[in-house]
């Protein structure tokens, strides 16, 4: 009886069963590294705008003189600056006036965090369902967002105005924090995700300022 000798290599099929194994294998690496980035970028993002207040909060208590956060976002470009204002300058309409005109805002930028043009970094829609409201003592602030769009999704008080959406928060010489623009009383939020190519996944990260107490929060 005649038997059949064994090969010793692979067949084609065998050789395609493992490239499409390989392939899988190499985009279930690429995606976690890509999330894992993200979420790393979210988190930087939200401990930035944590030290970005206080850091306003100190300068102003301490060399007494009033101090700002300013976040922007044009449609293409977002982020945000620390502003040293005294009152001597005169009156701005944060709400509606171009928070990008150094002219017209006047002040001393000491610090600027830019937000965009790196990958993974979004902001979430607060109106998205399974949020949970924040714990005391911030629980009486809540997560509405401001409007519709990428930056006022993300931002309980912020607005829209000449040269885009912005949000402004004042630090005062006696501790005590103000929001300029939206009507947040009690506190404001602003929330990053990741986001990629408009699809927001992940847990965010919630950077909180009480009011008018100024207590900060990364949650």
């Amino acid at each position: 009886m005649s038997t059949r000798s064994q090969s010793a290599g692979f067949t084609l099929i065998e050789l395609l069963v493992a490239v499409a194994i390989l392939g899988v294998l190499a985009t279930l690496a690429g995606v976690a590294v890509f999330h894992g980035t993200a979420r790393a970028r979210v988190s930087n993002a939200a401990f930035e705008v944590g030290a970005l207040y206080t850091a306003a909060q100190m300068r102003a208590t301490s060399m007494g003189v009033p101090h700002y956060v300013v976040f922007h976002d044009d449609g293409t470009d977002f982020g945000a600056y620390l502003l040293e204002r005294p009152d001597s300058v005169g009156a701005y309409n944060w709400a509606s006036d171009d928070v990008l005109n150094p002219a017209l805002v006047r002040g001393t930028v000491h610090e600027r965090l830019r937000l965009s043009r790196e990958s993974g970094l979004g902001f979430v829609d607060l109106s998205r369902p399974g949020l949970r409201p924040l714990p005391a003592p911030f629980a009486t602030i809540t997560l509405t967002p401001s409007g519709s769009g990428r930056l006022l999704g993300g931002c309980t008080f912020c607005t829209a105005g000449t040269g885009g959406a912005r949000g402004v928060i004042r630090f005062s010489p006696d501790g005590t924090v103000r929001f300029l623009t939206g009507s947040a009383e009690a506190g404001g939020v602003i929330a990053f995700a990741p986001d990629s190519r408009g699809v927001q996944s992940g847990i965010p990260r919630l950077v909180v300022v009480a009011a008018p107490a100024g207590a900060i929060r990364v949650f």
